[in-house]
């Protein structure tokens, strides 16, 4: 039997194996080193992880296994690891196959009979890494994404946001954390926003618009994508929002355009129903004026029938003006700049605004007839009034008030120049047109020039008005301005300048005609001009042929072309029109001259004309001087 002191030995060999055997199969990588770092243990799981023998490892040291330790480096580590006894630290370790990869280390110090040395248990962190990185990854992902996100609880509570978030409200990440997600959104109301809230619970993902109040007050519209989830048994909503600021204003300037688009399609038709409208009442014109023009020459002078005669005379001149104010309103009107009697125009466009006033609106004009001209043209300042009488009318269509409009010739000298920037000093007339309307709010009078901009409601305005007269003032180097005050009125003054030209109407006697014997084709599809146009040119002394159609004048002038001086056609006719009979007729002989008639078209212009080769365009109703006129200078050009 053996010794207590046997047992005790034994039993100590026993626990050491068993300590051994533990450690051996423990499922982290132990090394024992001592302090020259040299490796004097290693496990099981160490020689797989390094890919070594035991025996190879027993042979190596810290540095042959850890690229980030030197043997320089290694009395340092050693020395701390003495002295805190326990450290942890990471770093990597390189296999036998040369690769590395990251490791966590805890080194103990430990002493035996008198001998330090360090057991190190280490962790492969490789899994944890890649954890970490993707989590680092998401996070720099969300804080820098170019829409702002945002979590919440299912109380409404922010639990987090990114980065963009914060800079488009302008508050810190730890201010908006404090903060319930309605403290922010503010574009529905409490009961939408249950009802959004039941439907994100229902469907788990929606799709909204709402309005986000930034920390200085402002609100911007933005877009916003719902998500549910529930994480640890809790309900959390992550929100994508987008800035659709300059989507909503790309939309807004989008609807104003077609807006646009729809008013001059209405414009344009307008136009269409005016041209048609003046062909037909003008070459009803023409007959009645003709027809009184040849009146007047046979009644006796200072007969009471020539007296009649003439006040038939006036007063069909003066439809003619109506209808040349109608085609100026439709812009179907040509003119051209030059010399111009402005009080003239001014008066013509008051005619037409005073039909659509209401009662309640009373006019006051003060326009002289006796001041010096403008050059201008005659159609644009006919749409300039109109436009700022029509605003004026709209500003007092439901009070009521005073538009007044007054023309008065003024004088810029040089020390007035600084009040009228870009106007050279000089003589001007200058157009005011005032209305004791509301006024003008004057964070908006700095802006009512610009296209588009406009303070009426939808469907009522374009916002073109006032930028087409303020480009047609500048086109006629003249200058506008406009003063407002709310619950006044507002004025505008248009400066223009004047030309050194007379247009006073010297009394003349009764000029001498020119009168011709040549042949003139004449053609027209209305029975009372044909007659008219006979009777004339007859007077004048021309021996005149007629048709009734187009047809039927090809045919006669295709017969014998040589036989005829001179064409003269209306425009608007069946079957063929007078531009196309213009054609057709040149195509036979180049040389004829031809006069196009027509009580109105948009379809001739100088250049047209010139590429058909016609002589001269009369406009109906034609009157007698002019007739003989442009008749002399066709056959003249001959």
């Amino acid at each position: 039997m053996g010794s207590a002191g046997d047992n005790s030995a034994n039993l100590d060999s026993q626990e050491s194996r068993l300590d051994k055997f533990c450690l051996d199969n423990a499922s982290v990588c132990a090394l024992r080193l001592n302090r020259d770092g040299r490796i004097l243990y290693a496990n099981r799981k160490a020689c797989e992880s390094l890919g070594y023998s035991r025996e190879e490892l027993l042979g190596m040291s810290v540095s042959d296994i850890d690229p980030m330790v030197t043997p320089e480096m290694w009395p340092d580590a050693w020395r701390q690891i003495s002295t805190e006894q326990n450290v942890t630290v990471e770093g990597a370790h390189r296999r036998k196959d040369g690769t590395v990869f990251p490791v966590e280390v805890t080194a103990t110090y430990l002493e035996f009979e008198g001998r330090g040395y360090s057991m190190a248990l280490i962790k492969d962190i490789t899994q944890r890494k890649h954890l970490s990185e993707s989590l680092r990854l998401s996070q720099f992902m969300f804080d820098k994404a170019s829409f702002g996100i945002f979590l919440a609880r299912a109380s409404g509570h922010i639990a987090d946001v990114n980065d963009h978030a914060c800079r488009y409200l302008g508050y810190t990440k730890a201010e908006l954390c404090r903060m319930h997600i309605l403290d922010i959104d503010r574009g529905n109301s409490p009961e939408e926003n249950a009802q959004l809230w039941r439907q994100l619970q229902k469907e788990g993902v929606i799709h909204f618009e709402s309005l986000h109040r930034r920390k200085d007050g402002t609100e911007i519209p933005v877009a916003i994508t719902g998500n549910l989830f529930e994480f640890n048994n809790k309900l959390y909503s992550v929100s994508f929002v987008q800035d659709i600021s300059d989507w909503k204003e790309a939309k807004k300037q989008r609807r104003k355009m077609e807006a646009q688009m729809r008013e001059t399609q209405k414009m344009e038709a307008l136009g269409t129903l005016a041209g048609g409208i003046a062909h037909d009442f003008n070459n009803i014109l023409a007959a009645i004026l003709g027809f009184t023009e040849l009146a007047q020459l046979e009644c006796p002078t200072g007969s009471n029938a020539k007296q009649y005669v003439s006040q038939i005379s006036q007063a069909g001149r003066r439809a003619k003006d109506l209808v040349q104010q109608i085609l100026t309103f439709s812009r179907q009107s040509r003119s051209e700049k030059g010399p111009l009697d402005i009080s003239r125009a001014i008066e013509e466009a008051l005619k037409l605004i005073k039909a659509t006033l209401s009662a309640n609106i009373e006019i006051r004009e003060d326009i002289p007839s006796n001041l010096a001209p403008v050059f201008a043209d005659e159609t644009q300042i006919h749409q300039v009034v109109m436009n700022l009488c029509t605003n004026a009318r709209h500003a007092m269509n439901n009070t009521g008030g005073t538009l007044d409009v007054s023309l008065k010739a003024v004088a810029i000298q040089e020390q007035d120049a600084q009040n009228y920037p870009g106007m050279a000093p000089g003589d001007y007339l200058k157009l005011s047109i005032a209305d004791t309307g509301p006024g003008i709010a004057p964070n908006l009078i700095n802006r009512i020039f610009e296209p588009y901009f406009t303070t009426k409601p939808t469907g009522e305005g374009t916002g073109l008005g006032l930028s087409t007269v303020h480009g047609i003032v500048q086109d006629h180097s003249g200058s506008i301005k406009v003063y407002s005050e709310p619950g006044v009125g507002t004025t505008f003054h248009i400066f223009l300048p004047v030309v050194e030209a007379s247009l006073e109407a010297a009394a003349k006697q009764p000029e001498q005609l020119p009168t011709g014997s040549e042949r003139i084709l004449f053609v027209d599809d209305e029975k009372p001009l044909i007659d008219l146009g006979r009777a004339l040119l007859e007077r004048l002394g021309y021996r005149v042929e007629t048709r009734a159609s187009s047809i039927d004048a090809i045919e006669a002038f295709r017969t014998d072309p040589q036989k005829y001086d001179l064409i003269i056609t209306d425009m608007a006719m069946p079957k063929m029109s007078g531009d196309e009979l213009a054609r057709e007729m040149k195509a036979i002989r180049s040389d004829i001259p031809i006069i196009l008639c027509s009580g109105f078209s948009d379809r001739i212009d100088a250049r047209v004309r010139e590429a058909i080769g016609v002589s001269a365009f009369l406009m109906k109703p034609v009157t007698y001087a002019d007739l003989a006129k442009t008749v002399r200078m066709a056959l003249g050009a001959e």
